[in-house]
């Protein structure tokens, strides 16, 4: 088996580097044949990974964010070859399904001599395919907060949940907290009106540790929402703490449907928030695909 690594200069803390020199402590001395990478643009990642998946037995790790995460899984679809998460980014948010990264020493070492695990993926399309979601995508208030805490980040250097939180609360002084959108689960429309978000999910964790659906589960083949009604800011600020924590399940106004296949619509364009990073749509469909991708699970090591 051979080892690639692939680095994103660019992630959110923009560390990456800081894992080089375990990752040649690790290979001194061994027969394993291992090599890294630099990504030079924004898809790099996504082509280096289909392009050493296409040539077979290789394990990709990426040391990057969320986003980075994202474009290696888009560049294995397909193909049986995993992925390991070094994270560097500004939130981290998929790697803590897998496991509590920030607890673990040796991570280079724990991933390197992990378990394989299928992990489903959302299939993402409007009139044609356009990608792979790994975690969760949404759209109303914490998208635009998202894209808010992507400029907070890129001018002061704050990351994480702070940063989503500063983006959260430049959100509520543009008084954007109601979004008119369509949305359709399994066949059935269950919203058409505005809502304040909503949430697809086949990951737990966003925007820094926000728990949208504490009960979601990445390889059980079901995309679970969370849907929040449009209210007053009454409403907003009793809901943000319970949110942070995964507590809110059986708040008035909040809604935890499930389905296979899910539309969003609406006359308006809107931010989508797909794993940290944002796009503008009308319309977005998507539908789960099965133990699609393979990740590389940290193993527990005796310290």
């Amino acid at each position: 088996m051979k080892h690639l690594f692939i680095m994103n200069p660019m992630s959110g803390s923009k560390k990456a580097a800081k894992f080089l020199p375990d990752i040649e402590r690790y290979f001194e001395g061994r027969e394993n044949e291992y090599s890294i990478l630099y990504a030079q643009h924004p898809t790099h990642i996504k082509e280096l990974c289909e392009e050493y998946a296409k040539k077979g037995g290789y394990r990709i790790y990426v040391a990057g964010g969320d986003g980075s995460v994202n474009q290696a899984a888009n560049g294995v679809a397909g193909y049986d070859t995993p992925i390991g998460i070094l994270p560097t980014g500004s939130g981290n948010d998929f790697i803590k399904n897998l496991t509590d990264y920030t607890k673990l020493k040796n991570l280079v070492k724990r991933t390197v001599e992990g378990d394989v695990i299928k992990v489903d993926a959302i299939k993402l399309y409007d009139e044609e395919l356009f990608g792979y979601c790994i975690n969760i995508l949404s759209i109303g208030v914490d998208a635009e907060a998202a894209y808010n805490s992507t400029q907070i980040t890129r001018k002061y250097g704050i990351t994480g949940m702070l940063a989503y939180l500063l983006g959260f609360f430049r959100v509520l002084r543009q008084k954007k907290t109601k979004f008119d959108v369509k949305i359709t689960v399994d066949g059935q429309v269950i919203n058409n009106g505005y809502v304040m978000l909503a949430a697809c999910t086949n990951g737990k964790y966003y925007g820094g540790g926000f728990i949208p659906v504490p009960h979601t589960s990445f390889d059980d083949g079901i995309i679970d929402m969370c849907i929040a009604e449009a209210r007053g800011l009454d409403f907003v600020f009793s809901v943000l703490p319970k949110y942070m924590k995964g507590k809110h399940a059986g708040t008035e106004g909040i809604t935890f449907p499930k389905g296979k296949s899910i539309s969003l619509e609406s006359k308006d364009m809107l931010k989508v928030n797909i794993e940290g990073e944002i796009i503008e749509r009308r319309s977005i469909k998507m539908k789960i695909v099965p133990r699609l991708i393979s990740f590389i699970k940290p193993k527990d090591l005796q310290e």
